[in-house]
């Protein structure tokens, strides 16, 4: 990898301009990417090309780039920008071409690959909807379903009818022997004989005992995370001032994401990007071994859901030098290199 001596940005070795800012890096005229729709040859519309994205111009900088490819459609540069273009627009379908395409032009270009990897992982984020987002320490109360309800007004109206019964039987057996005790004769009787159950005390039944449903553990269940990444986002959030956090980790791409919400405060792609850097480092702190997150910043929606407003994977090298201490420039000039993805439906 070479680094841009104007915008410090990381491109390939075989580059001969800078893909953020189109600097000229080599100066190698034997080199055989001088040839006929090199870089050199195209330098000034790429230069153009790449100016036009900066200022948020996309349709004019894909202009000069289709037309460079229409003169030399090999060029990797062309493809590359193109690529950046609509991933800048948050058009990932159409970046995942270009990037297709560029790695079939170089399929041994470490960084092509890399970014069509990353811009497919960003694919897959945005289509999944994010789980709702909750205090993992809310409690939800348990709430028992509703035919419950009816079968244990049943069983205690069961249980009340009976109690009558038995109350009225006893009565009634109570008058019978007390009638035929005033029909027979007045002869002594053996006091074996004359024991009868006092009327006072007739025989009841004991009412069902209603058993309540075991307890139901919510935490996990609400938030759609298992008990690590539950604990894991606890210990973030609480880095973060409170920040709602959801922390997940992808099996297939053996990848963690981190989603944060912000509920409150002027929403500005500086702001963001630094709470994305705050997260990533505290994400690190917990994780010595991961050497890079991705991270999703959500915003509350109109409509009373969230919508997701930015995403990035952050390596462990960028968030090197805290946050706090880095102007927004120097934060804008550590996610170039990045594959960064925006909302465009959202005013920033």
């Amino acid at each position: 990898m070479t680094v841009c001596p104007k915008c410090f940005a990381e491109i390939p070795d075989t580059s001969v301009f800078c893909l953020e800012c189109g600097a000229r890096i080599r100066e190698d005229t034997t080199d055989s990417l001088y040839a006929e729709g090199s870089d050199r040859e195209v330098y000034p519309e790429i230069a153009r090309a790449n100016l036009l994205r900066m200022k948020g111009e996309y349709e004019q900088a894909i202009e000069i780039c289709l037309s460079i490819l229409r003169r030399f459609p090999s060029n990797e540069t062309a493809h590359a920008l193109l690529g950046d273009i609509y991933a800048d627009q948050g058009k990932l379908d159409d970046a995942i071409q270009w990037y297709e395409l560029l790695v079939e032009l170089a399929p041994n270009n470490a960084v092509y690959s890399a970014k069509l990897m990353n811009l497919r992982s960003l694919r897959a984020a945005q289509v999944a909807p994010p789980p709702p987002v909750e205090l993992p320490d809310t409690p939800q109360p348990v709430r028992a379903p509703a035919p419950k309800v009816w079968v244990y007004a049943l069983f205690s109206l069961l249980a009340l009818i009976l109690i009558v019964a038995a109350f009225v039987a006893g009565l009634r057996w109570n008058l019978q022997q007390a009638q035929q005790a005033s029909e027979t004769p007045s002869t002594p009787k053996p006091a074996e004989s004359a024991v009868v159950p006092p009327p006072s005390q007739p025989v009841q039944s004991q009412p069902p005992v209603s058993v309540p449903p075991p307890p139901v553990e919510t935490g996990n269940l609400a938030t759609g995370m298992s008990e690590g990444e539950a604990r894991l986002a606890r210990v973030l959030s609480q880095q973060l001032k409170g920040l709602p956090v959801w922390c997940t980790f992808d099996v297939l791409s053996q990848r963690w994401h981190v989603r944060i919400r912000l509920q409150g405060g002027a929403l500005t792609r500086p702001r963001i990007m630094q709470e994305a850097l705050a997260t990533a480092r505290a994400f690190f702190e917990q994780s010595p071994t991961a050497t890079g997150v991705v991270i999703t910043v959500l915003v509350p929606s109109s409509t009373g859901g969230d919508n997701a407003v930015f995403a990035a994977e952050i390596p462990r090298e960028v968030v090197a030098q805290a946050p706090a201490e880095l102007t927004d420039e120097q934060v804008g000039m550590l996610f170039q290199p990045l594959t960064v993805w925006w909302n465009t439906t959202v005013g920033l």
